[in-house]
């Protein structure tokens, strides 16, 4: 059984998210008045390195939720993008996050790696493989009513990145590749600019092929409108536009990162190195002339997207909790 008890009543979310510090630290004490009754602390990035150690002292197994790669690695990583662009560093992983993720994943008894690249970093970072448990991500699709409706085929395609557009994300290689590819179609990117993308891109930004729209709220209507989704992210955990962009049956042309290990290479798009901007452009290419296999992919897609919506997602993570408890 479970019992479920939320720190923060539906009716003061809202002020919740409005305030960053006074609500959390309401919900953290919440939390750990109420530790006593429970078995195990499940804890999400945010919370404070205190109320980490506060928990430890129950004597209680803590599972520690991982959205992304080790924050050592990351850096690594941003770094290396953003001086490729001749940039300094934009992202916001300082030396204290660093430490404080460390702290906590020394203390912590399991990790919640939604893909095996998460699990790998932290392989690397050096905790042990027995602490890491594989998870994924998950999404709604009662969010997007109208989800099962497709673009008919056109001989123009339309390619979609939908997200914020950043470094980390990698759409100025997406940029770079669509140039290079000579498509007849439109690449959409639908999401808020970096201004180091700005800055650099401009060039392509400003191409009559190159669509760029504001986040919104209702952006079902950009998948729907889709032919394929494009995600060359250089850094990532299992990010949730993979999930619905395969909800809506699109195949998806991704990094290794950016497919967040549920995006079968062959089977549900295309998986290719970030950088490799000749295997961009072919892959822009192969999909772009391809109605038929863009189609076999996309039911792939639509198909392994309808076992990982959040419910399930959550039935496997309560179940590997139980496992663990079993087993210690």
């Amino acid at each position: 059984g479970s019992n479920i008890v939320e720190a923060i009543p539906s009716f003061l979310k809202k002020l919740y998210y409005c305030s960053p510090t006074l609500p959390k630290i309401k919900a953290e004490k919440r939390f750990l008045k109420d530790l006593k009754d429970f078995d195990v602390a499940y804890l999400w990035p945010g919370t404070s390195l205190d109320t980490v150690k506060s928990v430890n002292k129950y004597n209680k197994p803590i599972f520690l939720e991982r959205v992304n790669t080790c924050q050592r690695q990351a850096k690594s990583t941003l770094d290396d993008a953003y001086s490729r662009l001749g940039l300094q560093p934009q992202h916001k992983i300082t030396p204290e996050k660093i430490q404080k993720e460390e702290q906590e994943f020394k203390i912590a008894d399991f990790l919640f790696c939604p893909s095996p690249t998460v699990v790998k970093s932290f392989q690397e970072a050096g905790v042990s493989e027995d602490k890491l448990l594989l998870t994924t991500e998950g999404w709604a699709p009662e969010h997007f009513p109208n989800y099962q409706t497709h673009k008919p085929p056109s001989e123009e395609v339309n390619v979609l990145f939908l997200g914020y557009a950043c470094v980390r994300k990698g759409v100025h290689l997406l940029l770079q590749a669509w140039e290079r590819a000579g498509i007849k179609g439109t690449l959409t990117i639908f999401g808020q600019l970096e201004p180091a993308i700005a800055q650099t891109c401009s060039k392509w930004l400003q191409r009559p092929d190159v669509v760029h729209f504001e986040y919104a709220l209702d952006y079902s209507s950009a998948y729907r409108q889709a032919d394929f989704f494009a995600f060359p992210s250089l850094e990532e955990g299992s990010p949730l536009v993979i999930y619905e962009a395969m909800g809506h049956g699109l195949p998806i042309l991704a990094s290794p990162v950016g497919g967040g290990g549920i995006v079968r290479d062959g089977i549900d798009g295309i998986i290719l190195p970030p950088y490799d901007t000749e295997a961009w452009v072919e892959g822009l290419r192969k999909l772009s002339s391809s109605p038929d296999l863009r189609a076999k992919m996309g039911a792939s897609a639509r198909q392994r997207a309808l076992d990982l919506t959040w419910p399930q997602v959550a039935a496997r993570r309560g179940e590997q909790i139980l496992q663990k408890m079993k087993a210690n």
